[in-house]
């Protein structure tokens, strides 16, 4: 009889898991509420994250049911194949999803990685190279600390130069550590921008509400968890706990202050606004793949310029939803879209400026 032979597949795998939650587990017992919390957020995230997996793509060509999902205690772990470089598009916008609903409904924090390698799985194991990598990818002190989602050089490599090159426009970032990771402030602020956006994210378009609140949400987020950690532990504990989240006040500071810079650039130079707005204006009536300012700088080491395309969008997109509310054609509120653009960034620029933490007094209660 011969014995069933086993072998790895080459996999995408994502490692994820709640930042705090050990903090959490550890003051439940002899607690039946903090109990029931800690279930309700198990469930949610578990929620979350399978219906990510049953999101109805009408651009990307990804079979979602091509992907597995395990969860062990406030461990996510997701895994794939790796096709085409759609499978990285699926792959950040699942994950950009399960961040954006852990924090916005849960106050809860991810951190994780993603990688590509060899793994084993079926309906109840999952092992192999792929996962030890990813795990001390994301668990390392130095590396994947505050809430951020880091992306190996086992899957970046797998990009191709065109995907690698609309990633670092739309969702990856390069960090002050030459690390890379998930921009999923940015990537959230970037499917706002889009004028076409439902035929990406379909049905649920309208869980993000407007960019503002996007921030003022992440931002109530964040200091509701630096008020529950001061008050709880011993005070070595919530120090280094809060010292995360003083990191990730940061991420969120710089993710406003590089839009309110471009914001600024724009207003001192209005004859950007109208060169790249038509410039896509043309490449959209006359179906063209792109812009030439979608080509002509590296979005890796520039993403100052991509941001400026976001927030051209972003804002083209409210002027024209005003305008069709007054029931006037597209095409007259093309026209007013220039004249209209530097009242409707400054607005953005006063909401976002709102949306600033003040990371100082963080920084003391972590001192």
């Amino acid at each position: 009889m011969k014995t069933k032979a086993f072998e790895y597949s080459k996999k995408t795998l994502t490692f994820l898991d709640i930042l705090g939650f050990e903090r959490i587990v550890s003051r439940s017992e002899n607690n039946p509420e903090l109990v029931g919390k800690i279930v309700n957020i198990l469930a949610r995230s578990k929620n979350i994250a399978s219906s990510n997996l049953n999101a109805k793509l009408t651009i990307l060509k990804v079979n979602p049911q091509e992907y597995t999902y395990r969860a062990f205690s406030d461990t996510s772990i997701i895994s794939g194949p790796y096709s085409s470089d759609d499978d990285m598009s699926f792959l950040s916008m699942w994950v950009m999803y399960y961040q954006y609903f852990m924090w916005k409904e849960e106050s809860a924090f991810i951190r994780g990685a993603a990688v590509y390698g060899d793994m084993y799985q079926d309906q109840e194991i999952v092992f192999g190279p792929a996962l030890i990598d990813a795990y001390h990818l994301e668990s390392q002190e130095t590396k994947a600390s505050w809430p951020r989602v880091l992306i190996g050089d086992s899957l970046l490599n797998k990009l191709s130069k065109e995907e690698r090159e609309r990633a670092f426009y739309e969702f990856l970032r390069r960090g002050d550590d030459n690390l890379v990771y998930l921009d999923y402030l940015r990537e959230l602020f970037h499917l706002l921008s889009l004028a076409e956006n439902k035929k990406i994210i379909g049905e649920r378009q309208e869980d993000f509400g407007e960019p503002i609140k996007l921030f003022e949400d992440h931002k109530k987020a964040i200091l509701g968890q630096v008020n529950t950690t001061s008050k709880q532990g011993d005070r070595n504990q919530h120090k280094k706990i809060i010292g995360k989240y003083v990191e990730l006040s940061n991420y969120h500071n710089a993710t406003i202050d590089n839009l309110r810079h471009v914001i600024e650039g724009l207003l001192s130079n209005p004859a950007i606004i109208r060169a790249v707005f038509d410039d896509h204006l043309a490449s959209f009536t006359s179906k063209q793949s792109g812009s030439k300012y979608d080509t002509e700088y590296s979005a890796e080491e520039h993403p100052d310029q991509a941001d400026m395309l976001n927030i051209i969008c972003a804002v083209t997109n409210v002027i024209i939803r005003d305008r069709q509310e007054e029931n006037i054609t597209l095409q007259e509120a093309l026209n007013d879209v220039c004249l209209e653009m530097p009242k409707e960034l400054s607005i953005l620029d006063v909401g976002l400026q709102k949306a600033l933490i003040d990371t100082n007094s963080l920084s003391q209660l972590a001192a």
